[in-house]
């Protein structure tokens, strides 16, 4: 795994956003799918994007996807869609057939197996596996990523593309991507911020599985090309 560490968040998105520009410049192919996840640090980027990028970034360029989607309706406080859809999709005017949503509203079960075949059939395929141009992930203070927590570890070699879970403590039902979609030689940019994030931030960089037996341990320590972007701390 590599570390970007900068002087403040913005600028460690910053950092992350130069490298997804990159990796759409090196990209042959117009289309370029893109799989966003949630949380605090996501709401950071979407503002940063807006303000900064919006002549910057090849907007139409961009597919984009989930890693894990809560199951609420689009129009919850909740709903990752929905804040992507308030912070960064309206005030960019992004075509409705460039947004892939996970329909939260839907039953879970059936939901996770109609995105996944979604995916599986506008994603190309490698090792029988759909492979995102880039996947930007979160990582949770429990060391959880996606929505795979420490108490549902068999979603990082589930075969399914996409599965569901149980938060752990609100037992609030989510939509996520599996490992074996995380782990398909798709370049990872990881950013993780904020000072209450230090012992997350190292547990990442020790990358010791046997010490830090989570998920998102697991997936950096396996992942082929992995970047966290956080702030000297």
């Amino acid at each position: 795994m590599k570390t970007e560490k900068h002087t403040t968040g913005q600028e460690a998105l910053r950092a992350l956003t130069a490298h997804l520009i990159a990796l759409m410049e090196a990209k042959a192919e117009r289309r370029f799918n893109l799989a966003l996840s949630g949380g605090e640090t996501a709401k950071q980027m979407y503002d940063l994007w807006v303000s900064e990028y919006e002549d910057t970034l090849d907007w139409g360029r961009l597919h984009f996807y989930w890693v894990d989607e809560r199951c609420v309706a689009p129009d919850s406080p909740d709903s990752n869609y929905g804040h992507a859809r308030r912070l960064l999709f309206e005030p960019l005017n992004i075509a409705g057939k460039h947004i892939h949503r996970i329909q939260g509203e839907n039953e879970p079960e059936g939901e996770a197996v109609r995105y996944a075949a979604e995916v599986e059939g506008a994603v190309s395929i490698n090792n029988g596996k759909p492979r995102f141009d880039c996947i930007i992930l979160g990582v949770g203070n429990d060391l959880h990523t996606a929505s795979i927590f420490p108490h549902t570890m068999p979603l990082l070699t589930d075969p399914r593309s996409y599965a569901t879970a149980a938060h752990p403590e609100s037992g609030q039902i989510r939509v996520t991507m599996t490992g074996p979609v995380i782990l398909n030689d798709t370049p990872l940019l990881v950013p993780v911020l904020g000072s209450g994030k230090s012992a997350v931030i190292s547990a990442l960089e020790e990358s010791d599985y046997t010490k830090h037996p989570t998920p998102a341990i697991y997936v950096v320590s396996k992942a082929t090309d992995v970047t966290l972007y956080t702030e000297y701390l």
